[in-house]
């Protein structure tokens, strides 16, 4: 047990002198973690050995280092303690800053999930027309249904503020803060218990008559603006949208060759010129002009309402008058002045006036108004008295309530009569609550009612809510009347009170209330796009494409053609769409009763291609294009090999170039061709060889890249192709390799069967210098290896290129074809790449010591006699315009992308099938390959004899001279036919002999 101790203290004891020498080695945060985490361990260590970890000043006990574990720790400077103290606390200061961190990472990711997405939307959407739904669709007992729904959207909001305030930056205090707070403290507002309190337009407790109008007045300017404060919370909604736009992915670009070319048809869909993800820019202006908008929007909603005089208000209403004179009717009846009858006239008359039965049905007759015109109907009738007084309240309810036979005559006359004004007629059992005593007590606050309700029964048909109490009902869903015209000794003793139904009237502005929501949403909407829209289409949208096309060259400059491919091709469709009849103006001119629009739909496409041409001309779209011209140019100039230039100047931070960038080794396949005679034919052609050498340069260079090649440079006379092969899987090497030898065998054929190439073949100077037979005609040589790719130059002036002795290599392969008067020769380096179907069609032809090269090479040679191709006639004559040079870049990219994959025979399809290399190959037959073959066997084994007599044979066995035969059977010649005595079978392309 001691040993254990004993290694755990010595354990410890190396953990603290870890930890005291990491500080002197640098501060930054990793090496304070590592010193906080070291002595948390030992801490840790040290409470279940002795107890509860020692503060501060108790450090002096602990062993700092090996060498001083056994020592005293008061011999450890002050300046080493503090230190250690020092670091403790930076290392909890950036464990609390990471853990912060931490926790703000994961809150915004759960802020941005799904869960809290969709419960923002949906509890926002309850939030704008839950409360209208309640009023429209339940009664108050239902209330305490949807408090709790309104309880849960108001913690829900609060604790999205919260996080929202923790994890999310320039969101506190921000604008979205201060409408989220708004919104949410709105919510209040939805609850019952505060509602009842703002928008109860009772003036029971008010004690005073006269404050009526006033009351009902601030209760109505309440409710507006309580309802427009719910508009606040549409806020949300854009708010949801607008975090989701943030987060919105960019939209990929189409790959190359999926481009259809369809805008020469008529029934042309249309096309995406654009597709692009919004920018950084884009996102903030429309955010802020939306911002804009909906504070507009709304303030003008909320200031205009309390701006405004309420027509309701201009003239007394017949419930106000009504109330007045049936209380008069039941003072003089009370001091004898009238009859009975004559107040139980008053009263009916007011009932059946303000029907609630009729009220909600409908008129008997539709040409006459009725109660149903109106929103609100009597059904409470009673007397209130502040004092609490109900026998008072009882006595007066039973000298106030009609007699039976009187209520039953008036219901008569009224269901019978026919006036301008229905009043209608009234059920059995509102009857019977109407003329039997009124003994319905209702308590308010500190006020008695005593009185009948029309409503306290069941009534099929009518009633299915019953209403004994006014206080059944919400606030906002009754209102009360009361007589104006007594004194408020009067009215605090006793009076007549009336109360509404005011239901229909909420119903209906409920209803309103979720139309004018939805409304306001859309108007926000269409108002917000329309705001933006002109900038977005003169400004935002030209400065993001240019944004989004420099973002594209500078992660790959070679896009910059597509790019500008693409933009002609949106050219060409708004113009071919302009002067060609769609499908819709073809029906429309079919179609006689239609012909009348066709004018009116000219004048406005007229009147959009002008618009167009107009944005064509204005400044964004000229540096747009500028910009593609330029991209494209840098694409051109740099080509391949420049492109990492290009990337890594685009990417840097400032706006210098560094074109000097150190280059990268890798693995190629190098193709060199030449022009044969280009000396003489600059001397002869002059001004005319640009043309000359561009016209081969179209061959070359589209049959290359049609065949996954690069063009690097052009010296003269002379071309540089590359296919890379780094990082490339072997099926893949070996297809580039296959496909760099096809494209040498393309470009032969192509060169000889170009009718525009053979007019050189009767030009006078040309025939002069080289002969009656003189033609247009290339040589090609190709080679495997390394290469360091980058800038050779200055800061004057650089070239894209590639250096290396393989480079080198690749020239004088294409030089031997000279000595052998071969077409095309290749190293064993691109031979042993190759697939076998095509490696057997290369003819080995000599083994020979080459410039840069460490190793002897095998030199292969591809047998094709290009004399046999034939002119290629065309039956139409094409005109090279900027619109066809489109299309063959666009056919000669789909089929790049279509060699490239496993499905394309490389040998099958461009060797077998075409006509143009079965007839250069034609000649060399298997019999002559056989002969050959033994003959340059016998010459590498030093039988030269032997191979003098098999190579003079296939010297003129193909009715030509064999260019292979003859250079071999030089070389020996030079030697008469002995192989010197050191013979390997390897010649030395370094010496003037083997020339």
């Amino acid at each position: 047990m001691e040993e254990s101790n004993a290694g755990r203290a010595s354990g410890s004891s190396r953990s603290t002198e870890s930890s005291s020498r990491s500080p002197e080695k640098g501060t930054n945060s990793s090496s304070i973690e590592d010193v906080t985490t070291s002595r948390q361990a030992q801490s840790s260590a040290t409470r279940k050995r002795v107890g509860p970890e020692p503060t501060y000043e108790d450090c002096s006990e602990k062993p700092v280092s090996r060498s001083t574990s056994k020592r005293s720790t008061n011999e450890i400077s002050p300046a080493m303690l503090m230190k250690i103290q020092r670091m403790n606390r930076q290392g909890e200061y950036f464990s609390s800053k990471k853990l912060k961190a931490r926790v703000v990472r994961a809150l915004a990711t759960f802020l941005n999930g799904r869960f809290m997405t969709a419960g923002s939307v949906i509890l926002t959407f309850y939030a704008l027309v839950g409360d209208d739904l309640r009023l429209l669709t339940t009664n108050k007992p239902s209330d305490i249904l949807f408090n709790g729904l309104t309880i849960v959207c108001l913690t829900f909001f609060t604790l999205e503020l919260v996080l929202s305030s923790i994890a999310k930056q320039d969101y506190f205090l921000g604008f979205f803060f201060s409408l989220d707070l708004v919104s949410t403290a709105s919510l209040l507002l939805d609850l019952t218990w505060v509602s009842s309190a703002l928008e109860s337009n009772d003036d029971m407790a008010a004690g005073n008559q006269a404050r009526s109008g006033r009351t009902a007045r601030l209760g109505g300017s309440i409710g507006r603006v309580v309802r427009v404060m719910r508009l606040i919370r549409i806020v949300k909604l854009y708010k949801a949208y607008y975090d989701l736009n943030m987060r919105k992915a960019p939209v990929p670009a189409s790959e190359p060759g999926e481009e259809e070319d369809d805008w020469d048809r008529a029934d042309a869909g249309a096309v995406e010129e654009h597709k692009h993800g919004d920018s950084q820019v884009g996102k903030k202006l429309v955010g802020l002009t939306t911002r804009r908008v909906i504070v507009l929007v709304l303030a003008m909603l909320l200031v205009l309402p309390l701006l405004s005089v309420d027509s309701s208000h201009v003239l007394a209403t017949s419930a106000a008058y009504g109330a007045d004179s049936v209380s008069q009717s039941f003072r003089k009846y009370q001091s004898g002045n009238i009859t009975q009858t004559l107040y139980e006239e008053a009263l009916l008359k007011y009932i059946y006036y303000h029907n609630w039965f009729l009220g909600n049905t409908k008129c008997i007759n539709d040409e006459y108004s009725c109660s149903s015109s109106f929103y609100a109907h009597v059904f409470w009738v009673g007397f209130a008295a502040k004092d609490k007084n109900k026998t008072l309240l009882r006595t007066l309810a039973s000298e106030a309530t009609p007699r039976a036979a009187t209520v039953r005559a008036w219901n008569a006359a009224a269901s019978s009569k026919m006036t301008a004004y229905s009043l209608g007629g009234l059920p059995q059992e509102a009857m019977k609550s109407l003329d039997t005593p009124w003994d319905v007590e209702c308590e308010f606050s500190s006020w008695t009612h005593v009185g009948s309700s029309l409503l306290e029964t069941v009534i099929n048909g009518y009633v299915d809510y019953v209403v004994r109490c006014p206080s059944d009902l919400r606030p906002q869903e009754r209102f009360r009347m009361q007589p104006n015209l007594i004194s408020p000794w009067q009215f605090d003793q006793y009076h007549l009170a009336f109360f509404f139904d005011a239901r229909p009237f909420v119903k209906a502005e409920c209803r309103f209330n979720i139309i004018t929501t939805f409304f306001i949403c859309f108007v926000l909407c269409v108002a917000s796009m329309q705001f933006s829209k002109d900038a977005n289409k003169l400004v935002l949208r030209p400065v993001e494409r240019m944004i989004e096309k420099v973002n594209k060259i500078r992660d790959n400059p070679l896009i910059a053609m597509k790019i500008s491919d693409d933009e002609f091709k949106g050219e060409e469709v708004r113009k071919y769409r302009a002067t060609v009849r769609n499908k819709y103006e073809t029906f429309m001119e079919s179609r006689s009763w239609l012909a009348w629009l066709l004018p009116i739909w000219f004048w406005m496409k007229a009147a959009y291609v002008g618009d167009d041409q107009d944005q064509n001309l204005m400044e964004t779209a000229v540096l747009e294009k500028t910009i593609i011209k330029l991209g494209s140019l840098l694409a051109l100039g740099f080509g391949e090999a420049g492109a990492k230039i290009v990337a890594h100047n685009m990417h840097g931070d400032t706006a210098g170039i560094n074109a000097m960038i150190p280059g990268s080794r890798v693995q190629l396949i190098i193709g060199s061709a030449r022009i044969r005679d280009f000396s003489t034919a600059t001397e002869v052609l002059q001004g005319k060889v640009m043309a000359f050498a561009n016209q081969i340069a179209e061959i070359v260079h589209g049959i290359v890249c049609e065949f996954g090649g690069a063009p690097n440079k052009n010296t003269g006379g002379r071309f540089l192709m590359i296919w890379h092969l780094t990082g490339a899987t072997p099926s893949r090497c070996t297809r580039m390799a296959d496909m760099a030898v096809t494209a040498f065998v393309r470009i032969l054929g192509c060169i000889h069967n170009s009718r525009t190439l053979a007019e050189y073949r009767y030009h006078p100077g040309l025939k002069q210098r080289l002969g009656k037979d003189c033609r247009v005609n290339l040589s090609f040589g190709l080679h495997s290896g390394w290469a360091i790719e980058g800038a050779v130059g200055s800061e004057f002036k650089i070239d894209a290129s590639y250096l290396s002795p393989n480079v080198s290599i690749a020239e004088s392969v294409e030089d031997a074809t000279q000595v052998y008067n071969v077409s095309i020769m290749a190293t064993e380096t691109v031979i042993e790449l190759c697939s076998k179907e095509l490696a057997s069609k290369c003819r080995l032809v000599d083994k020979v010591n080459i410039k840069g090269s460490k190793t002897p090479l095998q030199l292969y040679c591809v047998d094709l006699d290009f004399r046999t191709v034939r002119l290629r006639t065309f039956s139409t004559k094409l005109e090279w315009s900027l619109r066809q040079r489109f299309k063959a870049r666009q056919i000669l990219e789909a089929e790049k992308e279509r060699k490239l994959t496993d499905h394309m025979d490389i040998v099958y399809t461009f060797w077998a099938e075409s006509h143009d290399v079965t007839e250069m190959r034609k000649a060399f037959t298997t019999e002559f390959m056989h002969v050959f073959n033994m003959g340059y066997q016998n010459y590498s084994q030093g039988e030269w004899q032997v191979a003098r007599r098999l190579l003079t044979r296939t010297l003129d066995m193909l009715g030509f001279k064999d260019g292979p035969s003859g250079a071999l059977l030089s070389f020996m010649d030079t030697s008469d036919y002995q192989a010197p005595a050191k013979w390997d079978g390897i010649a030395d392309m370094r010496s003037t002999d083997h020339l």
